[in-house]
């Protein structure tokens, strides 16, 4: 036995040892990111496809971590890097430790700076009067689709798309317990309360649920006692330091959410893109055909077509498209001017590499 902790203990030391050379390799990666701030003015977010880069990085791996953890690892190390090279204030859409605060830490860094807003038109106004760089809001989700007002709100601004970020919409149970049992107190949102009933009456049904105004006001509170929890993002748990008691504790197990990041400037082209547009096309026979098909003419994918309802004209209606390529690409820069001629309304919203 003696002999087993012995050598335990020698690889603890070599993990150590390899710990001090990973803080100083991304310390060198800094020295390089403060090189680029010096270079450059502030770009926007989009510096390459991330999920190309990824895929290369998992590639090249051996394996012995696994993908997932490896993704998570290098996501915070890039938004660490990007941090420094574009430092940003950031408007997001909800309350500090939210599902919006989490994927603009996640996207700009652990130390960006967020500015909380009620709505994606509120966010957007603090680009536009150029209170922040950025804004941050709720673009797509897998339980209601497209937000219409999310929208509608950029197209009436000069602002353009210029990232995504795809995030898991998953409540978790965080305490300092080590039992479910001991918990007597829950803190969460009115919204996260809404979406984990059915877990709250099943498991908790003797603790007093709590609403507060967001999910790091919950964690706090639920950091006094043992016997207190909080039903978050993981990520707004750990900043306070509790621990994981539940995972995905909400009703709907596989919700994901896709958030839209505006800014002032397009992105640059990186080679995975795609291009986001609004049109109205003429109420008649074969009018959508004749403008998708600009698209199948020049071999574009149109990767989403939806319909929504235009607040301008009543009961009129808009179509919001997703090609790939970007608005740069010849085959969609004629494609668009084609399409223009053929419309009564076209919005081009922006063009950015995809996350997915």
């Amino acid at each position: 036995m003696a002999d087993r902790r012995r050598e335990v203990q020698e690889i603890r030391e070599r993990i150590a040892r390899l710990d001090g050379e990973l803080c100083e390799r991304l310390d060198a990666r800094a020295r390089l990111s403060n090189e680029i701030r010096a270079l450059s003015e502030t770009e926007p977010v989009a510096d390459g496809g991330e999920a190309e880069w990824l895929e290369r990085i998992v590639a090249s791996s051996s394996g012995d971590l696994p993908s997932d953890s490896l993704r998570a690892v290098f996501r915070e190390i890039r938004a660490a890097g990007r941090a420094i090279e574009q430092p940003a204030r950031v408007a997001i859409v909800g309350p500090e430790g939210g599902f919006c605060h989490q994927s603009a830490l996640e996207a700009f860094g652990a130390t960006t700076q967020t500015v909380e807003s009620t709505s994606a038109a509120e966010a957007l106004s603090e680009v536009v009067r150029s209170r922040a760089a950025f804004a941050m809001f709720p673009f797509e989700s897998s339980s209601q689709g497209f937000s219409q007002s999310s929208l509608m709100a950029l197209a009436e601004t000069d602002l353009v798309l210029v990232g995504e970020r795809f995030a898991a919409a998953t409540y978790n149970l965080m305490s300092l317990a080590t039992d479910k049992a001991q918990i007597e107190k829950v803190y969460m949102t009115a919204a996260a309360h809404a979406a984990c009933q059915r877990f709250l009456d099943s498991d908790l049904p003797r603790a007093s649920i709590i609403d507060v105004r967001s999910p790091r006001v919950a964690a706090e509170l639920a950091k006094e006692a043992a016997s207190s929890a909080a039903v978050v993002p993981e990520r707004a748990g750990r900043v306070v330091g509790l621990e994981l008691l539940r995972p995905n504790v909400g009703d709907s197990a596989e919700a994901q959410n896709r958030y839209g990041i505006a800014g002032q400037r397009p992105a640059q082209r990186s080679g995975h893109d795609i291009s986001c547009m609004l049109f109205s096309t003429e109420n008649q026979p074969g009018s959508l055909y004749d403008t998708l098909r600009h698209f199948a003419e020049r071999s574009i994918n149109l990767r989403k077509l939806q319909s929504l309802p235009s607040k301008r004209d009543g009961f009129e209606y808009v179509f919001y498209a997703e090609v790939t390529g970007h608005a740069s690409d010849r085959a969609v820069v004629t494609a668009i001017e084609a399409i223009k001629r053929s419309v009564g309304y076209f919005r081009l919203l922006g063009s950015f590499p995809t996350a997915s």
